[in-house]
């Protein structure tokens, strides 16, 4: 997710080497410090699907104690990025199917609750926000570029929250944005030009009033990478 307006630069951090990482958000704690960088790293691909992680050598990255490293492994755990085993240590989560569906079910059922009152609620700023948005959403999938991509995604979808006018249902859908992304590491070309379509259909009911379609395209938009690709060698699988 992008940092929150007026949040600070974040640091450029290492994969184990140079990697550019900006959207870490501001931390207060030597454990938060820990928590969002190594989320960050996570959704970024640098480790991959059950790999161990090194707490030790996490501590000594950081200049840390092992405390601050095992409360941010703790809380990396609760947001399903790893699990802690015992006597084997934190370990990246092998994605299981039913999870990745359950995920997906329950984001695209608050997109599609938001979708279905911004096709009943949004403002002409609203309406031509998400016409900017769906703007960026193509001119990416064009081009096929990933990184654009996913920045305009996640602008299509703010700004599909934005115009639902519901403080507390923008909260719990933008708190999913991460464990999706770290799910969507695998994402194609093709897919991209789909995901656009799909945005294409959400703003058209919202730009009619139509509420129910609205609603059930969401759903159907977020529902569906439930049964994406995730880990190597599933794509010949299907």
């Amino acid at each position: 997710m992008a940092p929150e307006a007026g949040s600070p630069a974040t640091v450029t951090f290492t994969l184990d080497g140079p990697l550019e990482l900006a959207g870490v958000p501001a931390v207060g704690t030597k454990a938060d410090l820990v928590f969002e960088t190594l989320k960050t790293r996570l959704i970024a691909g640098w480790r991959g699907y059950g790999e161990t992680l090194n707490t030790v050598e996490i501590a000594e990255e950081f200049g840390v104690s092992r405390r601050p490293v095992m409360d941010a492994m703790s809380r990396l755990e609760l947001a399903g990025f790893i699990e802690i085993i015992a006597q084997v240590g934190c370990r990246v989560i092998v994605p299981e199917r039913r999870a990745v569906r359950e995920h997906f079910f329950t984001a695209g059922v608050l997109d599609g609750a938001a979708a279905r009152l911004a096709a009943a609620n949004a403002t002409d700023v609203q309406r031509r926000a998400l016409c900017e948005a769906l703007d960026q959403s193509r001119a990416a999938a064009q081009a096929r570029d990933q990184h654009a991509f996913e920045a305009a995604n996640k602008r299509f979808h703010a700004t599909l929250l934005a115009a639902g006018g519901n403080q507390r249902l923008t909260q719990l859908a933008r708190q999913a944005w991460d464990l999706s992304d770290f799910y969507l590491q695998r994402r194609t070309e093709d897919d991209l030009r789909r995901s656009h379509d799909e945005h294409e259909t959400i703003a058209t009911a919202i730009l009619n009033g139509d509420a129910d379609g609205a609603r059930d395209a969401a759903e159907a938009h977020l529902t569906r990478f439930g049964e994406s690709p995730i880990l190597p060698g599933e794509e010949r699988d299907r």
